[in-house]
Order: C-alpha cells, then sequence, then structure tokens
C-alpha cells in the first residue's frame, strides 16, 4: 500500500518539502520540525496505517557503504520510514548531476562548479573529520561565527579548520561540556586522529563526501565562488549567494517532470513509497 501521510523535518516552505513533493506520487506532506516525530509514527498508525516519515541522516555513527538507497528507519523493531542517506538535503541539491539539470546555464561550466565543490570538500575535510569525533563521542560538534538567513536557522561555520585549531576546539568543547562523565579530550582527540586518512584524499570519507560530508558546510564553503557565478541575493538582509543558489535548483526541481529518474537514491525511495508494507 502506498504511504498515504508522509511526516517530514522543515517547514512548508523549506527544501525538504519542496523537494518531497517532486519525487512522491500525491500524497499529504507533513513538516513537523525536528526528528521526535518518528518515535510518534506508531502510534499515529491507530489514525492512518500508511503512515511514514523520512529525516536527514545527519552524523549517526552509523557506519555503512553507499548503495545508493534511502536507509529504513526503525523505531521499536518497526520500520516507521526513512532515512536520506546522504547527510543532509543540502547534500542532494548540490550533486553536480542536479545542479547540471538545473542551473548550468547560470554556470561559467559544469567543470568550474566541479572544481569548486572539489575545493570546497578539501577546506572542510579536517574540520568535518573533527565534527564525526565529536559527535561519536556525543558532544555538540559545530562551532564558529554563526551564518543567518541562509538555511532557515543559524549555522555555525568556523574561519579556522586546520588541525591545529581543530584540535584546540575540541578540547575546550569536551572541558565545557563533559560534566561528570569519564571521558577525556585526549580520547576524543585520538578518535579524531583515527578518522583523519578516512577523510583525507583517497580515504573512504572523502571519497564519498556527498554522503558523509555536511551540505551546509560544503556551501558555505563554496560561498565567495558561488558568488562569482552570478548567485547575488537582491533580498534585503540577505548577503549571501548561497540561498540564491538553492532557491534557483529547488525552483527548477519544481518546474520538470520525473525528477526522482535523476539520482538512483530518488528512484529506490519512490519505489518503496509506493510499494510500502510496514
Amino acid at each position: 500500500m502506498s504511504v498515504g501521510v508522509l511526516y517530514c523535518e522543515g517547514n512548508s516552505g523549506s527544501y525538504d518539502i519542496r523537494l518531497l513533493r517532486q519525487l512522491l506520487p500525491k500524497c499529504e506532506i507533513k513538516p513537523l520540525g525536528g526528528k521526535s516525530f518518528m518515535e510518534k509514527i506508531i502510534p499515529d498508525r491507530v489514525v492512518i496505517s500508511n503512515l511514514a516519515g523520512i529525516v536527514d541522516r545527519d552524523f549517526d555513527n552509523y557506519e555503512f557503504i553507499p548503495t545508493d538507497s534511502p536507509l529504513p528507519y526503525n523505531y521499536e523493531g518497526v520500520q516507521v520510514g526513512w532515512k536520506w542517506q546522504r547527510k543532509e538535503i543540502e547534500n542532494y541539491l548540490i550533486d553536480p548531476v542536479v545542479v547540471q539539470r538545473t542551473v548550468r546555464n547560470k554556470l561559467p561550466s559544469m567543470d568550474s562548479y566541479r572544481e569548486a565543490l572539489d575545493a570546497s570538500v578539501k577546506q572542510i575535510a579536517v574540520y568535518t573529520a573533527a565534527r564525526f569525533a565529536l559527535n561519536y563521542f556525543g558532544f555538540p560538534n559545530s562551532w564558529g561565527e554563526a551564518i543567518k538567513n541562509v538555511f532557515g536557522s543559524q549555522h555555525p561555520f568556523p574561519r579556522g579548520k586546520n588541525k591545529e585549531a581543530c584540535q584546540i576546539k575540541i578540547r575546550e568543547i569536551v572541558q565545557s561540556k563533559k560534566g561528570e562523565r569519564i571521558v577525556t579530550a585526549d580520547a576524543v582527540l585520538e578518535k579524531f586522529e583515527e578518522l583523519l586518512p578516512s577523510f583525507s584524499p583517497g580515504g573512504f570519507h572523502f571519497e564519498n563526501y556527498l554522503t558523509f560530508f555536511a551540505g551546509k558546510d560544503l556551501l558555505c564553503s563554496m560561498e565567495n565562488k558561488l558568488r562569482e557565478f552570478g548567485f547575488e541575493s537582491k533580498a534585503s538582509g540577505v548577503n549571501s549567494p548561497i540561498p540564491v543558489f538553492l532557491d534557483q535548483v529547488v525552483k527548477k526541481i519544481e518546474r520538470e517532470e520525473d525528477v526522482w529518474k535523476w539520482l538512483p537514491e530518488w528512484e529506490v525511495l519512490r519505489e518503496e513509497f509506493i510499494n510500502a508494507s510496514f
């Protein structure tokens, strides 16, 4: 039985719901924000049995090989929906396949976009390893200047992202947030060192950056390049090209047909959505 009602993150105008409307057959999509709603799906199925949810995967410490398929989301042993395989919704919107189909005519060339994206991956690789290490131990895993009016909520992003800067920040975060826990800053720093090869060129996480790196961080690192490409904001109080770029991508998606055919994961999600048997 096809899912009839889908809970998701965000709000009525967020990229999540706007993309989902193009990927899935007609259904009622309810953006509820956060992720706690996934725990409510089992009792809510008493009202509507063909109810499911979908959330970002974020940094969840779940080890897997990317397979171009959404991940099942289970609660109390029951599948209640899915996680996007990639870290967050922006990871799909910056995919060169999607960019080529949406804003290619706004770019000097696709090669220039890929070069900007590749440079961004290298710039945030060490910082992303630090985020993974902090998240592994359950600590806040982002820091830096709060970027406003870009992603719907403030997004912290640091200026200094080299190894030494990350080591200093890891120690600060652990010491200020650990309370009575027995975990030490040295333990988190050791995990950071252990992860670094995987986040270096040729490493597993680095080579699968669209799955494991944060799309928002990649966009922040590409901000100057996006401005060079001409994605200038005309909105009052918005100085970043990022929301202009994302909005143009999503608006084009909303005007296209059969968008779910663009990426293998989107096709699989649609198929599982239609043939759901929770």
